[in-house]
């Protein structure tokens, strides 16, 4: 089993988090993270982050000047993700000065969105705005939305006015090309590496969901925990027809998707129809926020990503863990 140092954990968290770790360093950064930026950019540290994800996974991150990547599990691209991302770099990268750039740049949202929607025609562009915001702002941390005070008027704003670059950006945009230009790994994967595998991508698996994988969860269920150990956020919970992989970071949401997932969650009994799913949404969300419009799309993302349910068969049946919430109506809370 690979002993890991704090930082190399730090640095491992934020790649199963974000996909990206960056390394310049900016005022006000915290300590911890400075600490796991300097170890970074030293190879035995780096050995060591790509031996754990090696054994782990079975792939290793991409380093570009000591910045890393990992597109993995839920940092894995769709084609329309992917040509946004790569139109998007471009905008950027042929920006003036951005390649000398030290201390990031402030550029029009607008103006990149447009530059993407000529490459991405086939998209509209409030689709790419947020396909932008999922992958530059709320993933890779690249971008940071800037709206400056003249910008707020009595009128609705639908976009940031501007995006703050980060001073990576260039060197992130190297590691992220390089790894789409890979060619796919074939290599075999060991029983492991395929249980973690899908776990990371679901968190959730059991005889019914995953029949090829729960023979080698269950013949390897010690060491798949303690691989997960390590990182000291992971718990790999089994029960006799299920497994849940508990993480111990992940913040409790009271956003009104989540709310409702819960209680749809609750709503499953034995098991209910998938294709009836979006209607016994919409029900429950009337009834929790009859004041309010919440996207079904939303919350069966809420779903799926907090591993409240999963769907075989036809039908959307709860996992154990939604039996761990409870929701209150805003009459019962008053």
């Amino acid at each position: 089993m690979i002993e890991l140092q704090a930082t190399e954990r730090y640095v491992i968290n934020q790649l199963l988090d974000h996909q990206v770790f960056t390394t310049a360093i900016t005022p006000r950064m915290a300590t911890t993270q400075i600490d796991a930026i300097n170890s970074v950019k030293q190879r035995s540290h780096q050995q060591r982050i790509s031996a754990y994800f090696r054994n782990l996974l079975g792939v290793v991150p991409e380093y570009y000047q000591a910045n890393l990547l990992l597109l993995f599990g839920p940092g894995s691209l769709n084609p329309d993700e992917v040509h946004v991302l790569l139109a998007t770099l471009k905008a950027v990268i042929n920006l003036p000065d951005i390649q000398d750039n030290q201390t990031g740049q402030v550029v029009e949202t607008k103006m990149i969105i447009n530059q993407v929607y000529s490459e991405a025609a086939n998209l509209s562009e409030k689709v790419i705005f947020r396909y932008i915001t999922q992958l530059f702002v709320e993933r890779f941390k690249l971008f940071k939305p800037d709206l400056p005070e003249s910008a707020f008027t009595d009128e609705e704003v639908e976009v940031n006015e501007y995006w703050d670059i980060s001073p990576d950006f260039v060197l992130v945009a190297q590691a992220i090309v390089n790894s789409l230009m890979r060619p796919d790994d074939v290599t075999a994967y060991t029983d492991q590496q395929q249980v973690n595998r899908a776990l990371l991508k679901k968190r959730f698996l059991s005889p019914t969901t995953t029949p090829s994988l729960w023979a080698k969860l269950v013949s390897n269920k010690s060491e798949i925990a303690a691989q997960w150990q390590v990182l000291g956020r992971f718990d790999l919970e089994c029960g006799d027809d299920y497994a849940l992989l508990l993480d111990r970071n992940r913040q409790l949401s009271t956003a009104r998707p989540f709310m409702i997932a819960i209680a749809v969650a609750h709503s499953l009994g034995e098991g209910f129809e998938a294709d009836q799913l979006t209607k016994r949404i919409q029900l429950i969300a009337r009834q929790l926020y009859p004041d309010n419009t919440v996207s079904p799309s939303a919350v069966k993302e809420m779903l799926w990503d907090n591993a409240l349910a999963y769907q075989t068969d036809g039908f959307v049946l709860p996992t154990p863990l939604a039996d761990r919430f409870q929701v209150r109506t805003p009459r019962e809370d008053d």
